[in-house]
Protein backbone atom coordinates (compact mmCIF):
# COMPACT_ATOMS: atom_id res chain seq x y z
CA UNK A 1 0.00 0.00 0.00
CA UNK A 2 0.82 3.46 -0.81
CA UNK A 3 2.77 5.42 2.26
CA UNK A 4 0.98 8.49 3.42
CA UNK A 5 3.64 11.32 4.60
CA UNK A 6 2.57 13.23 7.82
CA UNK A 7 0.15 15.88 7.24
CA UNK A 8 -1.29 18.42 9.30
CA UNK A 9 -4.13 18.07 10.93
CA UNK A 10 -6.96 19.67 8.61
CA UNK A 11 -5.31 18.76 5.40
CA UNK A 12 -5.87 15.36 7.39
CA UNK A 13 -9.42 15.82 7.82
CA UNK A 14 -9.85 17.09 4.85
CA UNK A 15 -7.74 13.52 3.06
CA UNK A 16 -10.38 12.13 5.24
CA UNK A 17 -13.24 13.35 4.17
CA UNK A 18 -12.16 13.20 0.41
CA UNK A 19 -12.15 9.35 1.15
CA UNK A 20 -15.12 8.95 2.84
CA UNK A 21 -17.15 10.47 0.25
CA UNK A 22 -15.67 8.82 -2.89
CA UNK A 23 -16.22 5.56 -0.82
CA UNK A 24 -20.18 6.48 -0.73
CA UNK A 25 -20.37 7.62 -4.00
CA UNK A 26 -18.11 4.56 -5.07
CA UNK A 27 -20.63 2.24 -3.17
CA UNK A 28 -23.82 3.60 -4.67
CA UNK A 29 -21.92 3.26 -8.35
CA UNK A 30 -22.75 7.12 -8.80
CA UNK A 31 -21.30 8.52 -12.13
CA UNK A 32 -19.44 11.73 -10.82
CA UNK A 33 -17.45 14.00 -12.55
CA UNK A 34 -14.27 13.67 -10.80
CA UNK A 35 -14.08 17.56 -9.21
CA UNK A 36 -17.80 17.14 -8.25
CA UNK A 37 -15.80 14.49 -5.28
CA UNK A 38 -14.60 17.94 -3.54
CA UNK A 39 -18.23 19.42 -3.31
CA UNK A 40 -19.01 16.06 -1.65
CA UNK A 41 -16.53 16.10 0.44
CA UNK A 42 -17.16 19.65 1.57
CA UNK A 43 -13.02 20.89 0.50
CA UNK A 44 -11.87 22.75 -2.51
CA UNK A 45 -11.38 21.61 -6.22
CA UNK A 46 -7.38 22.41 -5.28
CA UNK A 47 -7.70 20.46 -2.38
CA UNK A 48 -9.02 17.63 -4.04
CA UNK A 49 -6.51 17.60 -6.91
CA UNK A 50 -3.59 18.07 -4.00
CA UNK A 51 -4.78 15.16 -2.25
CA UNK A 52 -5.48 12.65 -5.22
CA UNK A 53 -4.16 13.77 -9.08
CA UNK A 54 -6.64 11.64 -10.45
CA UNK A 55 -9.98 9.82 -9.92
CA UNK A 56 -7.78 6.46 -10.10
CA UNK A 57 -5.33 7.57 -6.72
CA UNK A 58 -8.63 8.44 -4.99
CA UNK A 59 -10.17 4.85 -5.85
CA UNK A 60 -6.78 3.50 -4.85
CA UNK A 61 -6.54 5.50 -1.46
CA UNK A 62 -10.36 4.08 -1.16
CA UNK A 63 -9.15 0.54 -1.85
CA UNK A 64 -6.26 0.90 0.65
CA UNK A 65 -8.72 2.20 3.30
CA UNK A 66 -10.47 -0.74 3.19
CA UNK A 67 -8.03 -3.53 3.07
CA UNK A 68 -6.10 -1.70 6.18
CA UNK A 69 -9.01 -1.71 8.21
CA UNK A 70 -10.32 -5.00 7.46
CA UNK A 71 -6.91 -6.53 8.43
CA UNK A 72 -6.67 -4.30 11.07
CA UNK A 73 -10.10 -5.42 13.22
CA UNK A 74 -8.36 -8.69 12.28
CA UNK A 75 -5.95 -8.41 14.93
CA UNK A 76 -8.00 -7.97 17.56
CA UNK A 77 -5.38 -8.52 20.86
CA UNK A 78 -8.51 -9.18 22.93
CA UNK A 79 -9.63 -11.68 21.02
CA UNK A 80 -8.27 -15.64 20.56
CA UNK A 81 -6.43 -16.36 17.38
CA UNK A 82 -9.11 -18.38 16.06
CA UNK A 83 -12.43 -15.60 17.30
CA UNK A 84 -9.56 -13.09 14.93
CA UNK A 85 -9.87 -15.71 12.14
CA UNK A 86 -13.75 -16.36 12.51
CA UNK A 87 -14.32 -12.63 12.85
CA UNK A 88 -12.20 -11.58 9.48
CA UNK A 89 -14.23 -14.04 7.68
CA UNK A 90 -17.36 -13.29 8.72
CA UNK A 91 -16.75 -9.97 8.23
CA UNK A 92 -15.67 -10.27 4.70
CA UNK A 93 -18.91 -11.72 3.63
CA UNK A 94 -20.59 -9.09 5.33
CA UNK A 95 -18.05 -6.58 3.58
CA UNK A 96 -18.87 -7.79 0.27
CA UNK A 97 -22.54 -8.40 0.57
CA UNK A 98 -23.23 -4.87 1.95
CA UNK A 99 -20.68 -2.79 -0.14
CA UNK A 100 -20.93 -5.05 -3.23
CA UNK A 101 -21.12 -2.21 -5.15
CA UNK A 102 -17.73 -0.57 -3.92
CA UNK A 103 -16.12 -3.52 -4.57
CA UNK A 104 -17.30 -3.83 -8.46
CA UNK A 105 -16.05 -0.18 -8.61
CA UNK A 106 -13.08 -0.66 -7.09
CA UNK A 107 -12.04 -3.45 -9.01
CA UNK A 108 -12.66 -1.88 -12.13
CA UNK A 109 -10.98 1.21 -11.50
CA UNK A 110 -7.50 0.63 -9.26
CA UNK A 111 -4.49 0.15 -10.57
CA UNK A 112 -4.03 -4.00 -10.80
CA UNK A 113 -0.77 -3.31 -9.13
CA UNK A 114 -2.53 -1.71 -6.42
CA UNK A 115 -5.18 -4.48 -6.47
CA UNK A 116 -2.10 -7.04 -6.01
CA UNK A 117 -0.74 -5.48 -2.91
CA UNK A 118 -3.68 -5.01 -1.11
CA UNK A 119 -4.74 -9.01 -2.21
CA UNK A 120 -0.96 -9.88 -1.10
CA UNK A 121 -1.58 -8.25 2.50
CA UNK A 122 -4.93 -9.84 2.28
CA UNK A 123 -3.04 -13.09 2.14
CA UNK A 124 -0.33 -12.00 5.23
CA UNK A 125 -3.44 -11.26 7.45
CA UNK A 126 -5.28 -14.76 6.78
CA UNK A 127 -2.02 -16.35 6.74
CA UNK A 128 -0.84 -15.09 10.30
CA UNK A 129 -4.12 -15.90 11.30
CA UNK A 130 -4.36 -19.30 10.33
CA UNK A 131 -0.64 -19.95 11.81
CA UNK A 132 -1.37 -17.96 15.26
CA UNK A 133 -4.60 -20.48 15.08
CA UNK A 134 -2.90 -23.68 14.40
CA UNK A 135 -0.22 -22.93 16.96
CA UNK A 136 -3.00 -22.82 19.40
CA UNK A 137 -4.33 -26.48 18.19
CA UNK A 138 -7.65 -24.27 17.03
CA UNK A 139 -7.53 -25.07 13.70
CA UNK A 140 -6.32 -27.81 11.25
CA UNK A 141 -2.28 -27.76 10.72
CA UNK A 142 -2.46 -28.35 7.10
CA UNK A 143 -4.83 -25.09 6.45
CA UNK A 144 -3.40 -22.78 4.27
CA UNK A 145 -4.09 -18.99 3.23
CA UNK A 146 -4.44 -19.85 -0.07
CA UNK A 147 -7.05 -22.43 0.48
CA UNK A 148 -9.31 -19.79 2.30
CA UNK A 149 -8.46 -16.99 0.18
CA UNK A 150 -9.62 -19.29 -2.94
CA UNK A 151 -13.01 -19.71 -1.04
CA UNK A 152 -13.29 -15.86 -0.49
CA UNK A 153 -12.19 -15.30 -4.03
CA UNK A 154 -15.32 -17.74 -4.84
CA UNK A 155 -17.42 -15.46 -2.79
CA UNK A 156 -17.10 -12.64 -4.26
CA UNK A 157 -17.44 -13.81 -7.84
CA UNK A 158 -20.23 -15.33 -7.48
CA UNK A 159 -22.69 -12.42 -6.88
CA UNK A 160 -24.62 -13.20 -9.68
CA UNK A 161 -26.53 -15.98 -7.90
CA UNK A 162 -29.70 -15.44 -7.00
CA UNK A 163 -29.47 -16.73 -3.48
CA UNK A 164 -25.40 -15.30 -3.28
CA UNK A 165 -25.69 -13.75 0.11
CA UNK A 166 -27.17 -16.49 2.24
CA UNK A 167 -25.01 -19.07 0.23
CA UNK A 168 -22.21 -16.88 0.88
CA UNK A 169 -22.85 -16.78 4.62
CA UNK A 170 -23.38 -20.81 4.56
CA UNK A 171 -19.84 -21.05 2.61
CA UNK A 172 -18.28 -19.29 5.45
CA UNK A 173 -19.48 -21.51 8.01
CA UNK A 174 -18.81 -24.41 6.51
CA UNK A 175 -15.12 -22.86 5.77
CA UNK A 176 -14.94 -21.98 9.90
CA UNK A 177 -16.32 -25.63 10.41
CA UNK A 178 -13.45 -27.36 8.07
CA UNK A 179 -10.69 -25.25 9.54
CA UNK A 180 -11.70 -25.98 13.38
CA UNK A 181 -12.32 -29.80 12.77
CA UNK A 182 -8.76 -30.46 14.33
Amino acid sequence: MAEVRALRADAQRNRNSIIAAARDVFDRDEQLRFDDFAARAGVGVGTLYRHFPTREALAAAVYEGEVAALCEEARNPSRSAVDNLEAFLWRFVDYVVAHGGLARTLAAVVDPAVQAEGGSELERTVAELIARAADDGSVRGDATAGAVLIVLHGIGSATDRPHWASESRTAVELLIRGLTSV
